[in-house]
């Protein structure tokens, strides 16, 4: 591949992936779209249950395996390593895309809370707004592999991934996961397919984490374990941040 089809191909990935992302919001926040999780047909939990938790699989995997540098330094042998992270945000989207055309939903009400519609609904959409908010701090179009596929078409190189601490990630560590938790959780009424899905992105958002730190540790070394010590996971909380340059060499 030259480094047009490159950049072609880190375009339509992207395109890919902010479709199933956005779809994704949208369906499991049974928000806008005509067809939404509790909108569809309704299936038994016990009876979607292997069809679901497939698609969880095939999310998490996809996520976790693709992820971990010995897939990436494996996956740009076979590929330009420009466009690695643009294959990951493909495979992403259609993961995500997979989840919205195929999830066994079940629309019965685990909890409804009237006349909290409104909020709630506000809540969710803050929520994801300090997800994509959080993307653009550390550089969204490097994130959503769109950087490196452009610098590679115009001939210079791209800077490599650095420890940086902008004004979010000073007060918790995964701001993005926190907005995802948030959009996700804030729901004035959760239907059991909901929130079967819904608890288990949760489940894979800490998992997902785990392995996510274990390798800026591996990467960054004593900085990130100082910032570890130093800044809450998730959630700010009274006392404990950092200011800029607290955990430069």
């Amino acid at each position: 591949m030259n480094s047009f089809s490159v950049f072609i191909y880190a375009l339509v990935s992207y395109a890919v992936g902010m479709a199933g992302l956005v779809w994704f919001i949208l369906y499991q926040g049974d928000f806008l779209i005509p067809n939404t999780i509790n909108s569809g047909p309704s299936v038994p939990v016990t009876q979607g249950l292997a069809i679901n938790t497939g698609l969880i699989l095939l999310w998490g995997v996809q996520h976790s395996i693709m992820a971990r540098p010995w897939f990436k330094s494996a996956l740009t042998r076979a590929i330009p390593p420009a466009a690695e992270r643009s294959t990951y945000i493909l495979a992403s989207g259609l993961c995500l895309l997979a989840i919205v055309f195929y999830w066994q939903g079940n629309s019965l009400p685990v909890w409804s809370v009237a006349g909290l519609e409104f909020p709630m609904r506000i809540l969710s959409l803050a929520g994801w707004s300090l997800s994509v908010w959080a993307t653009f701090q550390i550089d969204h179009f490097d994130l959503f592999g769109l950087k490196k596929p452009f610098c590679a078409l115009r001939g210079i190189h791209a800077k490599e991934k650095q420890f940086v601490t902008p004004f979010l990630y000073r007060y918790m560590r995964h701001p993005i996961q926190t907005g995802v938790l948030i959009g996700m959780w804030s729901q004035a009424t959760m239907s059991q397919g909901q929130l079967l899905l819904t608890a288990s992105m949760t489940a894979y958002v800490f998992i997902g984490l785990f392995y996510e730190e274990r390798d800026l540790v591996s990467q960054f070394g004593n900085r990130y374990r100082t910032y570890m010590n130093r800044v809450p996971r998730l959630f700010p909380r009274p006392g404990k941040r950092i200011s800029r340059g607290d955990t430069e060499d």
